[in-house]
């Protein structure tokens, strides 16, 4: 049965925007086969359309999305920036009240601009953030001596020689976190 190319032109934006099946489509256009959706699918290519539109909104979103947090980034930074500014201001004053202030005022911003930067704050972050780095570090040399011993190139005694002696070096390093043997 022959249709309308209107009735085929609902049938494509319908399922190119995803708004259901071929016998979700068929049924809502009262097209009798569902399968004459997938004939035109097929013979006109509107799963290359789909993948074609769809990369082209997911650019356009992801750049909308860096846009919005690349503007609200730089406007904390310059707020960050300017609370410094003033803070250095008032600690030039020499008022003693003031440069309580100032000084609260610059750690803030100081803060603030590491935090825009995605920097951590605080030496607390800094830490957690290196025990993270280390016990990564601790998995993959574990793999890795698994895989030697696996593969008949390094024996359980060496293994253990060279874990000791990485745990060692680890915990001499200056960051103080202790590697289990």
């Amino acid at each position: 049965m022959a249709y309308p190319q209107d009735v085929k032109l609902q049938a494509k934006i319908l399922w190119i925007t995803g708004a259901g099946t071929d016998q979700q489509i068929a049924d809502r256009l009262g097209i009798q086969r569902a399968e004459t959706i997938g004939e035109w699918r097929r013979a006109e290519g509107w799963e290359e359309e789909r993948e074609h539109i769809q990369r082209l909104t997911e650019e356009k979103i992801t750049r909308a999305v860096s846009e919005t947090l690349s503007e609200s980034n730089s406007r904390h930074l310059k707020e960050y920036q300017l609370m410094q500014t003033k803070g250095v201001q008032a600690l030039r004053s020499l008022d003693p009240k003031t440069a309580a202030e100032a000084a609260a005022m610059i750690d803030s911003g100081i803060k603030g601009e590491r935090l825009v930067r995605g920097e951590p704050t605080e030496v607390r972050e800094v830490r957690a953030l290196m025990q993270a780095n280390v016990q990564v570090l601790e998995i993959v040399v574990a793999d890795v001596i698994k895989a030697l011993i696996d593969a008949g190139r390094m024996d359980k005694r060496l293994a253990k020689a060279f874990a000791d002696e990485f745990a060692n070096r680890v915990n001499q390093a200056p960051f103080r976190y202790v590697v289990e043997g």
